[in-house]
């Protein structure tokens, strides 16, 4: 059973029990407040919800900035704050199962926004070492990670993420009718500094003399296929999965091979095996993140924006 699986069933059980006595049943079954709660799991979508929401919802977010999104255990106040929305904003396509589960039994009358799924996906390349790398490098009982499994990480494109900004707008005003022509008027301010991003870091990147470089986990794909760059390998292809002595050669070919000026490793993610190979390669090893929520990334443009910086000290 899972970390917090137990305190999980016990916190779902006395939300059901203060539900039965005080007539409320969470989002959709009475109204602990005219307030509008959102759920939402985790901070880049969660950035761009509160900008659309402004004043007139409350916003909060499941996942802890530092935590791996793949790997999550909700606790019970988590179940706490999800049986009180009205709408979950989670991504979907098979990154956040764990929302999913906890809205469907805490939350079951909530609005669900999966933005993953209003969005174009890309699929999982099954050769995370250049062109022609095995798939070896995925267990055998790994049923999660099969070829052609789509890649979840849509937020790290902002035209993408202008889409989603739009999708956001709307479903707010599904649920708050009221406060519609406020959500909608945000979404447009956003889109329009989405935009703006989005031009400058096309702009920024078409600079770059080096178009090529090495990703800690698969979290990438999308920002290198907006700004036409190439993801050359990935030292963790799958979160938790420790690299073999034979993947970090094959990686270690591709740094020789191809002249990479640096490795980067996640503050989500133990980042020793990227250390290990920085210092096998002698070169540096820099720091990108694909979730933020800390000091420096409190935002979703400021998550952005701190992921080109790192890149391009090392790529321009």
């Amino acid at each position: 059973m899972r970390r917090n699986a137990l305190l999980w069933l016990l916190a779902l059980a006395l939300v059901s029990y203060w539900a039965t006595i005080t007539g409320c049943g969470g989002c959709g079954k009475g109204k602990t407040s005219d307030r509008t709660k959102v759920a939402v799991s985790i901070f880049p979508i969660y950035d761009l919800v509160r900008q659309v929401a402004g004043p007139d919802a409350d916003v909060e977010l499941l996942l802890p900035p530092g935590h791996s999104e793949h790997t999550f255990d909700p606790t019970p106040k988590d179940v706490e704050e999800v049986a009180a929305c009205k709408l979950a904003v989670m991504v979907g396509v098979g990154l956040d199962p764990w929302m999913e589960k906890l809205v469907k039994d805490a939350a079951p009358n909530a609005r669900v926004l999966k933005v993953g799924e209003r969005v174009p996906t890309l699929t999982v390349k099954d050769d995370p070492v250049g062109d022609e790398a095995a798939h070896r490098t995925i267990p055998e009982d790994d049923h999660d990670h099969d070829k052609g499994v789509t890649d979840p990480h849509v937020w790290m494109d902002p035209a993408r993420a202008r889409v989603m900004v739009k999708a956001i707008g709307d479903e707010l005003g599904r649920v708050d009718v009221a406060h519609a022509n406020e959500y909608r008027q945000r979404a447009t301010e956003l889109d329009g500094k989405l935009e703006t991003l989005d031009k400058e870091i096309e702009q920024r990147t078409a600079a770059w003399k080096t178009k090529g470089f090495i990703t800690f986990h698969g979290s990438f794909n999308y920002f290198a296929d907006r700004y036409k760059l190439q993801i050359l390998a990935v030292i963790e292809p799958f979160p938790g999965s420790t690299p073999t002595g034979e993947y970090i050669q094959e990686v270690l070919k591709v740094v020789a091979d191809k002249k990479v000026p640096a490795l980067f490793s996640e503050p989500q993610l133990d980042p020793r095996p990227a250390q290990t190979i920085a210092d096998a390669a002698k070169i540096p090893l820099g720091k990108l993140d694909p979730v933020g929520g800390t000091e420096g990334t409190d935002s979703y443009e400021k998550l952005i924006r701190y992921n080109v910086d790192s890149l391009e000290k090392y790529l321009k």
